[in-house]
This record gives structure tokens, C-alpha cells and sequence, in this order.
């Protein structure tokens, strides 16, 4: 069966981020109105607000084939009680108010169950209160940002492990190694987490030779401080995906050596393809179990479907989105036949390792936790340019 994601759609009346919050705009008071619970019977409909077409466009594609691979697998099965599910993804091009405008489509038009797959931090967090006012379920967001883990919401499940997993877990790996000189490269001046950063480094006993900032300057700049503070570990904190790449080129050409470490979705697979063989001795911590290697259950499942869908091209973001589609589509059952936003949060909050065996990742929901998942591992990229488990 077909999947069933929907042409993106560019044509959607346009109301301003700030009003469609404060709830002054037209678009906003239709928003308001009461949102039903109980849902129609027919397709189950998710909504994805993602960067499709901008500079992330490949995190959100890769994530989106695995997730449509296993939701049109299931329905070829016979969906969920016999109904199908159905994935309307619209391009916001990462941009906060297209993500404000495509949910209130979803909203109205669409009549989701749940949003699904939102792909980034920025636009996470612009949706966030339309979340909290309408009560609805916002699943597995593409992000490992404290915007969407902490304080608690009940209306937030995420899959992947957040940020600080993925630094604590780099970290410890440097530091088992001998690796002691740390410099950080970020988005903006001074260390992200600052409290809990600093717990780390003592704890890693790392000293922090140098913490250099990216925004509106020199790239040629940068690498000349970075490499006077002669480190053997430079940890990649910031998003920009054209910035990292221009900086680790530039080190390596100037004569670096050492190691490179980053977070999963700080150097994604489309950063270190460009960066060829200036990649070499890269550490990325990642999120799920390596796709190429059928070594667990769920890596088999997403793989045989990707072939049966005759998609060839594995990746994390794929096996994370197909993970994400099972682990909902579990809730979604769990919730029965005559299902609303309210049991799915329940049935969703009742799935652990305990009573769901996914196959080499485990999943644990609860009343007072909706983080599914801490897993972290690492990988490195060879000389060749090629990820190594």
C-alpha cells in the first residue's frame, strides 16, 4: 500500500506567530474553539509540521521515510481496529511561524489525533503552547533540546534521548580514553546548561581550555583560537550544520589533529558526506541502534520494510522515525476502538519495557515520565569518510 503522506501544501492563509499565541488574530478565535475529543470514525490522522525543503530538509525526509514505511506497512496489515492511519506532513522550511500556521491547519482542516515528527527545537517550541491549550498529543519531536523535556508536560512523548544524554555519554567517552583538554564550540557565547556542563567537566576531569561562540564571526578566527588553546577534544555544541562543516574544514587545513565530538543531530549524516575525509576521527553520539547492521529485532523489522518499500539508503533518522511510527501506533491501539486524545495520552503513559518488547530498544512511558528513552551509543567516521560502529 501506498503511504500516505500528503503533498506539501504552500498555500495556507498566513496569521502572525505572536497573535496566533495571544489568540488576536481571526485565525487565532477560530483556533479556539473546542477541539472534540471523541474522534470520527475513518482514518486516524497524525499532523507533521517539518523542514522539507529548507536547510534541514534531509533530517526531516529521512525521519519522515522511516515513519511512512512502517505506517504504510501497517495499514497493509490492516491499520489500527481496522483503520488506517494517515501522516499529513506540511513544509514549514524550519521556519516557527509556517510550524504556528500548519498545526492550526491540522487543527481545523485536518482533525488530528496527535502531531507527529515536528522537526526542530525552534518550531517545537512555537507550537508548544497551542499543545498545552488545545490538549493535544505532540509525539516524538526531532529534537533533544530542554524545551521539550523539562519542566514535565503531559502532553509531550519523546523517543529519543535528550541533548544532555548525548553530552553526558560523550563525555564519559572522552574521558575513558585519557582525553583531558576540552575545547566547546557554540551557537551562542558562553556553555549551554552552564551548571550541569560544569558538573560534567569535573566530573570527566576534563579541563575546559576554550569555549568559542559562531555567531557573526570569523570562521578563519575561531580556528586560530581554538587551536592556541592546543586541544585534544574540540565538542561541537552548535546547530548550524554550514558553520560546523566551514569550521572543522578550516581546523583540519590549518593542521588539527585531534578529535571532533558532536551530538546526533549536530553532525548529521549530510554534514559529514561533505565533509569527506575532514571527518576522519569524528565521535557522534547517536540515539538509536545502528541501521546498517540487522544485529537486534527492530533494526531487522526497519530494514526488511525499507527493502519491501524498495528504499536502499538506511540511516538513523530513518530507524528513529520508524521506531517512532511503531511505538504510536502501539499507543494508538492501546487506546481503543473508540479512541480520544485523553486514552491515548493513558495508553501511551502504560507502555514500558515491562509489557513492550520492541527488539533492542526500549521504550519506558509513565504517569510522571514521558521520555521514552535514554539510549545513547557512539560511532566514529573513518578516513574514508564512512561511519563506523
Amino acid at each position: 500500500m501506498k503511504s500516505f503522506v500528503q503533498p506539501w501544501r504552500s498555500h495556507i492563509v498566513g496569521i502572525l506567530l505572536f497573535a496566533c499565541i495571544a489568540g488576536d488574530s481571526h485565525g487565532a478565535a477560530d483556533s479556539n474553539a473546542e477541539l472534540p475529543d471523541i474522534l470520527e470514525p475513518g482514518d486516524i490522522v497524525l499532523g507533521q509540521s517539518a523542514d522539507l525543503s529548507g536547510q534541514y530538509a534531509n533530517i526531516s525526509r529521512q525521519f519522515l521515510a522511516g515513519a511512512n514505511v512502517y505506517f504504510a506497512q501497517l495499514n497493509a496489515q490492516g491499520g489500527v481496529r481496522g483503520r488506517n492511519i494517515k501522516l499529513v506532513s506540511l513544509d514549514d522550511k524550519g521556519d516557527p511561524e509556517l510550524a504556528v500556521r500548519n498545526t492550526y491547519q491540522f487543527l481545523r482542516a485536518d482533525k488530528v489525533v496527535a502531531l507527529f515528527g515536528y522537526a526542530s527545537a525552534l518550531t517545537s517550541s512555537a507550537v508548544l503552547p497551542i499543545v498545552n491549550q488545545k490538549n493535544i498529543p505532540f509525539f516524538a519531536p526531532i529534537t533533544g533540546s530542554r524545551i521539550v523535556y523539562s519542566p514535565f508536560n503531559r502532553y509531550v512523548f519523546t523517543i529519543r534521548a535528550s541533548y544532555l544524554d548525548e553530552y553526558k555519554y560523550l563525555f564519559s567517552h572522552f574521558s575513558q580514553i585519557g582525553l583531558k583538554r576540552l575545547a566547546i564550540f557554540n551557537d551562542a557565547a558562553g556553555l549551554p546548561y552552564t551548571a550541569v556542563m560544569q558538573a560534567m567537566i569535573a566530573h570527566a576531569k576534563a579541563e575546559l581550555v576554550a569555549s568559542e561562540s559562531g555567531l557573526g564571526r570569523d570562521v578563519d578566527k575561531i580556528a586560530d583560537n581554538l587551536l592556541q588553546a592546543r586541544p585534544d577534544v574540540i565538542m561541537f555544541m552548535s546547530i548550524s550544520q554550514q558553520v560546523n562543516g566551514d569550521l572543522i574544514k578550516t581546523l583540519r587545513l590549518k593542521g588539527y589533529l585531534g578529535y571532533f565530538y558532536c551530538a546526533s543531530l549536530v553532525c548529521s549524516p549530510l554534514l559529514t558526506d561533505d565533509l569527506q575525509d575532514a571527518a576522519s576521527g569524528m565521535i557522534i553520539s547517536q540515539v538509536v541502534p545502528f541501521p546498517w547492521r540487522a544485529s537486534s529485532p527492530i533494526v531487522h523489522a526497519y530494514q526488511q520494510a525499507m527493502l519491501k518499500a524498495r528504499i536502499r539508503k538506511f540511516s538513523y533518522l530513518g530507524l528513529e522515525g520508524f521506531i517512532a511510527a511503531k511505538v504510536l501506533a502501539e499507543g494508538l491501539n492501546r487506546a481503543g476502538t473508540n479512541m480520544t486524545r485523553e486514552k491515548l495520552i493513558s495508553a501511551l503513559e502504560g507502555i514500558n519495557q515491562k509489557n513492550y518488547k520492541i527488539g533492542g530498544f526500549r521504550i519506558n512511558f509513565s504517569t510522571s515520565n514521558h521520555h521514552g528513552s535514554t539510549y545513547v551509543d557512539t560511532t566514529t567516521i573513518d578516513k574514508r569518510g564512512t561511519i563506523v560502529h
